[in-house]
């Protein structure tokens, strides 16, 4: 019984059907790792779908925009919040000058050497005050003066204003000691 197919692949019958269970064989190793394959992705698929806990995606998509709105609601407490920190951060003294002197000279009995000293307080919009404090043997007398803007409406000494000029120029003293 001559075959077609065997004089179209020019082989005898047994060594015909040893090709095909090897194709068989090795077909059916294929099909065995890709039904391994669907298997994993069939089971993340459906832990996705369903959740380990057997919840469904909406109810997780929900829960997660509810802790969405509730970072929202967080979040303009804390603009609120630091608002607030910045109103008082702008109303504190951050600029600072102190000048030391001696407010008698020498040639005076009573000496005070450079215990003296001259401080001015700043906030960032230049307003604050000086305190001057004039040391001498005999006492202790303090002085204090009003700044708006910058400005002062009363006379100012020198040492007064050397202070005020070192508070005026204290961040230009911050950012060229950076350099």
């Amino acid at each position: 019984m001559d075959s077609k197919i065997l004089k179209f692949f020019n082989m005898e019958i047994d060594l015909f059907i040893v090709s095909v269970c090897v194709f068989m064989a090795i077909v059916l190793i294929v099909l065995f790792f890709l039904l391994l394959d669907y298997l994993k992705i069939r089971k993340r698929y459906m832990e996705f779908m369903t959740g380990e806990s057997g919840k469904s995606l909406e109810y997780t998509i929900y829960k997660r925009f509810r802790e969405i709105d509730k970072l929202k609601e967080g979040q303009t407490d804390n603009d609120n919040q630091i608002a607030i920190i910045y109103d008082m951060v702008r109303k504190s003294y951050s600029k600072i000058g102190i000048y030391r002197y001696d407010a008698f000279s020498l040639e005076h009995s009573i000496n005070g050497g450079t215990m003296s000293f001259a401080l001015t307080l700043l906030n960032s919009s230049d307003n604050g005050f000086i305190i001057n404090t004039i040391h001498n043997r005999a006492g202790c007398h303090v002085y204090l003066k009003e700044i708006k803007n910058g400005e002062c409406a009363l006379a100012l000494a020198e040492e007064e204003r050397i202070s005020l000029d070192m508070a005026l120029n204290y961040d230009k003293k911050d950012s060229s000691e950076e350099k």
